[in-house]
């Protein structure tokens, strides 16, 4: 009976030895999952920190290079501002201007004409601001022609002579309105200059009118003011030209 009773106690002994063996096993396994999952876990935290480290690195040169091609676009603009500023006063500088500029276009405008270079030299280098002009004005008037009333004899000459002078107009319409023979002062006019040898010079507006024409070495300056009826008054002043 005994040595049944501790057959049993020894079998209880080494099952409780087994249950504790597994247990141990157990928490040994557990304890190497979780060891290894820990520096399993720390290994791809370190991998993902390399990674993340090497974008920074890439991101970080890839700004500089942009901030050396921004810094690079701005150098080039200023560059580029301050070349357009160089020209701009030189533009300003050497580009004439207000009177100085009419007087190119006027130049330009002659040379295109047919004007001799020389001629146009010789006469810039006589141009003087002190004028020799004639002491009183030669004043004359004349019938403007209209499309009813015309005639060879409507016309004056100046200058001795050398200038012929006339003019065309428009019809006035009377309050009935019919049309008269006398020209209509409100109306624009054409005054025709002509020197003897065929130059012309035609001046067109209401009057009064003024205009400048030089004929050969004279200089004729014109008023030409609306007269009594059918007639208008011209007034010319010579001067030396140049």
């Amino acid at each position: 009976m005994s040595y049944g009773l501790g057959l049993s106690e020894k079998k209880l002994a080494r099952q409780r030895r087994n249950r504790f063996f597994k247990f141990v096993f157990y928490i040994a396994l557990l304890a190497g999952a979780g060891v290894y999952g820990y520096y399993e876990g720390q290994a791809n935290a370190d991998r993902r920190i390399a990674d993340i480290e090497g974008q920074v690195i890439v991101l970080t040169t890839e700004n500089d290079r942009l901030n050396d091609q921004a810094r690079a676009a701005l150098d080039k603009q200023s560059a580029a501002l301050a070349e357009a500023r160089v020209w701009r006063d030189k533009f300003e500088n050497e580009i004439p201007s207000g009177p100085t500029r009419d007087i190119l276009d006027l130049v330009q405008k002659r040379l295109a004409d047919g004007l001799e270079p020389e001629r146009l030299i010789s006469l810039i280098t006589l141009a003087q601001n002190s004028q020799n002009c004639d002491a009183a004005p030669e004043t004359k008037r004349f019938i403007v022609n209209t499309p009813i009333f015309s005639s060879p004899g409507n016309s004056i000459s100046l200058g001795d002579g050398t200038i012929t002078v006339t003019g065309n107009g428009t019809s006035v319409t009377n309050s009935e309105g019919k049309v008269e023979a006398w020209y209509d002062p409100n109306q624009p006019v054409e005054i025709l200059f002509t020197q003897l040898g065929g130059q012309t010079e035609k001046l067109t507006g209401v009057l009064p009118l003024h205009k400048s024409v030089v004929f050969g070495p004279n200089e004729y300056r014109f008023s030409i003011l609306a007269g009594k009826q059918s007639f208008a008054t011209i007034s010319a002043t010579r001067c030396d030209f140049p």
